[in-house]
């Protein structure tokens, strides 16, 4: 199945990948509850170049994929991924079940953007930060799950007496330790917390690895890892519409 427009529905939005040729072309950022703005949204693409639009979708938010695909069922014909036995990649995990699919199809995306026998790596910055292996032999490995720069800042707003909401930044002029005030403060320790982890996790899973594994970047907070100097990764690539061009790939793996 070639689908026209794939779609990752996260935990509190979603994004439409416009396929065209064998890339998403473009990507619309949608409310995660708003059928007339999925409406509205829908109006403005080109005509499907079937008779029926092709839709491919997949989530870590089951009702919500539950009620996209209930609005699609009539828009064209959907291809929905929710279990890992739907995707076209093996996974060496104890739970394979529990792993989430977000993280599996951008695995799925990084395998087929990677050279044969070179492993690789996935960075996704979202409310969660995952770390994921992909070995050589394009087997997922696992990972690891920690919370994201958003959901840090939250947390420390929301579960303590005084400290405010700081909104996280790239700008690593703001990264000043010893911090002279709270803002800076938080903003030096949640920059610190995401690159540090993200750092620490890549060198650890690279050592796994004969040779050095290529790293991908996605999300919507992969820009605050910026001038992360990764020295010890083959090379890194920075791609927007990662678990995107996941669905894409396992939606043309399909009859």
């Amino acid at each position: 199945m070639t689908p026209d427009v794939v779609v990752d529905i996260g935990n509190t939005r979603m994004k439409w990948g416009l396929c065209r040729g064998d890339r998403v072309a473009e990507v619309l950022r949608l409310p995660l509850d708003d059928a007339a703005v999925w409406d509205a949204e829908l109006a403005k693409l080109p005509p499907p170049q079937s008779f029926a639009r092709k839709w491919a979708a997949a989530s870590v938010n089951p009702p919500a994929l539950h009620r996209f695909v209930a609005w699609a069922h009539d828009r064209g014909g959907t291809a929905v991924f929710e279990r890992y036995t739907d995707l076209p990649i093996r996974l060496n995990v104890d739970e394979p079940e529990k792993v989430g699919l977000d993280r599996l199809v951008g695995a799925v995306a990084a395998r087929a953007m990677t050279p044969a026998g070179v492993p690789a790596i996935t960075v996704d910055v979202g409310t969660a930060v995952t770390v994921n292996l992909i070995d050589a032999d394009g087997v997922f490995q696992g990972g690891a799950i920690f919370p994201g720069p958003r959901l840090m800042a939250r947390a420390l707003h929301e579960f303590t007496a005084k400290l405010p909401l700081s909104e996280p930044t790239n700008n690593y002029a703001d990264f000043r330790a010893p911090a002279k005030n709270t803002a800076a403060a938080l903003r030096t320790g949640i920059l610190a917390a995401l690159s540090g982890g993200v750092v620490e996790l890549t060198a650890v899973l690279a050592e796994r690895c004969a040779t050095p594994p290529w790293l991908f970047v996605t999300g919507g907070g992969a820009h605050l890892l910026d001038v992360l100097n990764w020295s010890w990764i083959a090379g890194t690539t920075a791609v927007e519409a990662l678990t995107l061009e996941g669905i894409r790939i396992a939606a043309e793996a399909r009859p």
